[in-house]
């Protein structure tokens, strides 16, 4: 089958400029010591009835930067553990997604792992968001403001990430130098956004990321939410006298620019018959990573889901956590 983005052999070289500004790492050092400065108020409730007796299953909730409640699923293997003895998974959700069920962490925990899961602020999830906007945007989120870094929509999302972090860090049972992030599609993008920012992470598994290269993303792909960007400026810039200053904000929560700062172990999926992220786009990021890496090819598959992945990720993760 032809791929629907450019030949393999250019796929596997194409590293296009980073987008950084200047101020990239002081921004997010400066975001980062505001989030820190607030406490989590963290609120951890055993699920006393539930047909899956192998694990413990906590309904957590925890403030966000912003004091937006971020609701997750935690969950460990049942019975005692000793302090430091558990290493953890952190999964974030496709977009429009939310935590899912505590079944979906199984796997992690039938390896002898904790693993939470968390809401993406204002998407499908019990998760709010309070954070407020200057103007107006798309259905959706990708516009929420969309013309300043400083008020754009995810920011409060990438902080909610690290703030995950924070919380699986102030587990006891948890061992906080063995930490895995995950996610598919937008939360492939979370989780290269998570081991960009913080270096606690030490394996990476990010799933066809979105959020990565913005300007060829909107540019080329043919379905999905990146057409929120678009129908922006159809609505409220059809000039595009905006649209500098529009991929400015963008490219302070874009994926290459993360992957340039990673320096975790790192297993991507890549499918090339993805329209909604482009695997030029994924590539974009993939090839940018700063530190060990390996990638997972699937030729006929596009924007959709993969369960072999989920062996070849438990395989990584045994081989290197």
């Amino acid at each position: 089958m032809p791929n629907v983005d450019m030949p393999l052999s250019q796929l596997q070289d194409y590293k296009p400029e980073l987008t950084n500004e200047a101020d990239f790492d002081l921004f997010w050092d400066n975001a980062k010591a505001l989030s820190n400065q607030k406490p989590l108020h963290a609120q951890v409730n055993l699920v006393q009835d539930h047909p899956l007796k192998s694990i413990s299953i906590y309904d957590v909730v925890f403030d966000g930067a912003d004091g937006t409640p971020i609701h997750g699923w935690y969950v460990t293997p049942k019975g005692e553990h000793q302090p430091g003895s558990l290493p953890v998974l952190v999964k974030y959700h496709g977009y429009s997604g939310n935590r899912g069920y505590p079944n979906e962490l199984l796997q992690w925990a039938s390896m002898g792992m904790a693993a939470l899961a968390i809401d993406v602020r204002g998407q499908g999830g019990l998760t709010p968001d309070r954070a407020e906007y200057p103007q107006g945007g798309i259905p959706g989120w990708m516009t929420l403001g969309i013309l300043d870094p400083a008020s754009y929509y995810y920011k409060q999302v990438y902080l909610d990430c690290i703030r995950a972090l924070d919380f699986v860090c102030s587990r006891e049972e948890v061992d906080a130098s063995r930490i895995v992030v995950y996610g598919g599609s937008q939360g492939g993008g979370l989780a290269l956004a998570a081991a960009g920012l913080d270096s606690r992470p030490k394996l990476a598994l990010p799933v066809f990321p979105f959020l990565s290269h913005f300007r060829r993303s909107v540019e080329i792909h043919a379905s999905g939410p990146y057409v929120e960007i678009k129908n922006w400026f159809r609505r409220y810039d059809p000039e595009h006298r905006q649209e500098e200053q529009v991929y400015r904000t963008l490219s302070y929560f874009d994926g290459m620019n993360m992957a340039s700062r990673i320096k975790a172990r790192t297993l991507m999926a890549i499918t090339l018959q993805d329209i909604t992220c482009p695997p030029s786009t994924c590539f974009a990021a993939y090839n940018h990573l700063a530190g060990p890496k390996e990638v997972r090819l699937y030729h006929d598959y596009g924007h959709e889901g993969l369960p072999f992945h989920e062996e070849a990720m438990m395989r990584f993760i045994e081989a290197y956590l």
